[in-house]
């Protein structure tokens, strides 16, 4: 059932931004730069959430998965995907289809750390395993970069 849940969202993700990307109106060198400013925002949405709602803010449901980590995460994937549609609103689709391609990432890296872990770069699967003992540093699951930005990877 967890592969289903994670495996079933990044395809709906991917297959979207594909989409997207399939009728957007922008030249090439714009639509390079509206994605890579959607893969950015996603990545730096996913670390502040994480550091600051699930921990600080919703923390039952995150307790659940730092407590019971291999189980599947379906509690709040709507909310993600509300958070998309304003995206889509606001940005563009050029954009939301560079979060939705990072977002497919997130799932796909978050998977293979609690179920296939022998598919991930050492360095990554340790900072997530770490975010695990630790959990109050290594916030980022798809990168280290906003850790290190903001001073919370674990030393």
């Amino acid at each position: 059932m967890t592969a289903i849940i994670y495996f079933g969202e990044m395809v709906v993700a991917l297959m979207l931004a594909i989409f997207l990307l399939a009728t957007s109106t922008f030249s090439m060198g714009e639509a390079v730069a509206l994605f890579s400013g959607g893969v950015v925002a996603l990545t730096l949405g996913e670390y502040t959430v994480h550091r600051f709602l699930l921990h600080n803010i919703a923390t039952t449901q995150h307790r659940i998965h730092h407590a019971h980590p291999d189980e599947a995460i379906d509690k709040i994937f709507w909310q993600i995907w509300v958070c998309f549609a304003v995206v889509y609103l606001i940005a563009g689709g050029v954009v939301l289809a560079g979060a939705l391609a990072a977002y497919a990432w997130y799932l796909f890296i978050h998977y293979c750390a609690h179920h296939s872990s022998g598919i991930l770069p050492p360095s990554l699967l340790k900072h997530h395993s770490d975010h695990h003992s630790f959990v109050n540093r290594n916030y980022g699951v798809t990168t280290t970069l906003w850790d290190h930005v903001f001073r919370t990877t674990l030393q």
